[in-house]
């Protein structure tokens, strides 16, 4: 069973913040090292997850705005919201390759669909067909 720290770096938007550089920099101090000389500030690094941040996320220095829409309707995850999905989620091509933005209605799809248990070791392997499988087209990325 996954614990419930664990489960609590999952997003309300669907991110897995558990599998983010910018929290597992804590246990990796080269990629501390890489993600400070990309321009984040040292007194930033590691990110404790969203939910305990509140969703003042680091990388966008503020308030969260689909955090703040969750908390807002009182729902844990977007999929919970009558509105799902809505434009907050919407993906976009821009810098798709470096950010798992649209990974979001696909994870709170997942979680819906399994289970935030089941997601959560999941997650790893989605992350990783989303950033370096090959898309076969009818059958999603795979990985080589």
């Amino acid at each position: 069973m996954v614990s419930k720290e664990r489960i609590d770096l999952v997003a309300p938007c669907g991110i897995d913040c558990g599998i983010c550089e910018l929290y597992s920099c804590r246990h990796n101090h080269d990629l501390f090292i890489r993600l400070a000389e990309r321009g984040l500030p040292k007194e930033k690094l590691p990110c404790d997850g969203c939910r305990a941040v509140e969703g003042n996320c680091q990388v966008i220095g503020e308030a969260c705005a689909t955090y703040k829409c969750a908390a807002q309707k009182k729902v844990r995850f977007c999929h919970e919201c009558d509105e799902f999905p809505c434009e907050k989620l919407n993906p976009a091509a821009d810098r798709a390759e470096v950010l798992p933005h649209n990974l979001k209605v696909f994870n709170l799809c997942t979680i819906k669909g399994i289970g935030l248990d089941a997601f959560v070791e999941k997650s790893d392997e989605i992350k990783e067909r989303y950033f370096d499988g090959k898309m076969a087209i009818g059958k999603g990325p795979q990985l080589q």
